[in-house]
Order: structure tokens, then sequence, then C-alpha cells
């Protein structure tokens, strides 16, 4: 049996325009379409998260997908221009639970190391929190396509396409209990007048597979932490002894024997 190295990254690392060529092909007509898929899933969970403090990591330029949102302070985060603050994801320069809400959009797919960042968009949330992944659903018709374009080389098809029931997982270990997810956006990723002449497909998938579009957005909680104090050795005890009721005239028989 071969030995296992104990110095590896599991994840392969992304070119270092990534941000910019994502950025570019939402402006596409296939990008444009999934955007406008992902807004409107958006606009349906993010107003029933209530709280105060909002952050969405973006992979390039911030896309106002916080907009929905019913919590005042919204915020900004990424390695690129245009964000609030630029930050690593494995280095967020924000307190230990001071947040409410973590939105990644497509993050897990492009970061070199989706566990750094899913531990501290964990790390930032606090008790009850919520966070929201975005990603690409691989188990879809995109996933599929995606397997013939490997070997481009292009964004998105180089991103990882993690499942989510892995993503799961992964809050699982991070103390965060998912609540569920969404998907969306059934057809192949055809461009322009060809898309819009298969619609059926997109009504035939949202009633035959509808959580398998070629995106999902999973929303998990963060657990509070339960505390059980424990009761000392030496403490006295809460109760009253337990007193076992004797009849008197069975404690006179004794007494005179």
């Amino acid at each position: 049996m071969g030995i296992p190295r104990l110095i590896r990254n599991p994840f392969r690392k992304q070119p270092p325009d990534t941000g910019e060529a994502f950025d570019r092909w939402l402006e596409t007509p296939a990008g444009e379409a999934l955007l406008a898929a992902e807004r409107a899933v958006l606009e349906d969970v993010l107003p029933r998260l209530p709280g105060l403090r909002a952050v969405q990591y973006a992979v390039g330029r911030p896309l106002g997908l916080l907009e929905s949102s019913v919590m005042p302070l919204r915020w900004t985060l990424g390695q690129h221009a245009g964000v609030d603050m630029q930050a690593l994801p494995a280095q967020l320069p924000l307190q230990r639970q001071c947040l409410d809400l973590v939105l990644l959009h497509h993050s897990l797919d492009f970061e070199n190391d989706p566990h750094l960042l899913l531990g501290e968009a964990a790390r930032v949330l606090q008790p009850g929190g919520a966070l929201v992944v975005v990603g690409f659903q691989p188990l879809s018709l995109w996933g599929l396509s995606r397997l013939f374009r490997l070997g481009s080389g292009k964004v998105p098809w180089i991103g990882r396409f993690i499942r989510p029931h892995r993503v799961s997982d992964w809050l699982h270990v991070l103390a965060c209990e998912v609540e569920g997810f969404e998907s969306s956006l059934y057809s192949w990723p055809w461009h322009g007048s060809m898309r819009s002449r298969r619609r059926w497909l997109e009504r035939l998938g949202g009633r035959f597979w509808s959580q398998h579009g070629a995106f999902y957005v999973l929303v998990a909680r963060k657990r509070a932490a339960m505390v059980r104090p424990l009761r000392s050795r030496f403490s006295l005890p809460q109760t009253a002894p337990n007193v076992i009721p004797v009849s008197m005239a069975r404690w006179r028989r004794s007494e005179q024997d």
C-alpha cells in the first residue's frame, strides 16, 4: 500500500486573472441569463433573512446582489477594485461573530482554497447568522456541458462546480446547519435566439429536475453553542431527600419488639 503525501494542495489553483475573466463572461448572453436567474432566486431568499450587518464576497467586481436584503448595513469584500474592503479569502479583516449574513457568490468555485473561505465566513458569523452560498451545480446540463469544455481553459468552465451536498458536509463540520437550497436555469448554455427557441426545456426542467439547474443557492445557519452547567461534587442537593411514610401502628409494634 502506498504512503500518502503529507503536504499537498487538494485544489487546483485558479489563474490570477480569474476575477476579470468572470466579469467579462457575465457580460455574455449566457452570463447575463445566469446572473438574472440568480438575482430572481436571491430576491426571494434574502428578504427572509433578518439582521443588521451583511457582507458579500465577490470573485470580481461587486454586483449588488444584497440589494434585496432587509439588512441596513451592507458591504462587499474581494480582491479587486470596486469593493468596499479588499481582502484575501483566508484573512477577512473582520472581528469574530460580527455579521448576520455572509453571501458567497461563486467564491467556492474560483478561490484557491474554498475550505479556508468557508472557515472565515463561519468565523465572522454570529450564532444564528445566515450563510448564503451561490455556486454552479455540476449535476446539471451546464455541468454536462462543462465536461466538453475543460480543455478550453476558459471561465467559468475551469471552475470547480462543487456539489451542494459536499458543501453541506463542509458546513456541518463548521457548526452550520443547512436549511435548504434552490436551483434554476435548466436549459443548455445557449446563446441569444437559440436559447429563446427552447423555453420548453426550462419548463420541463422546473418540473422534473428542479434541484439540478445551472446553479444553486444554499442557505445555512450557524448553530449557537449550548452550555449545560454541571453541579459541583461538593454542592448541597437541590431538592429535599425523599421521606418514606411509615404508619404509626407499625412503628409502635416494632418498638415493643
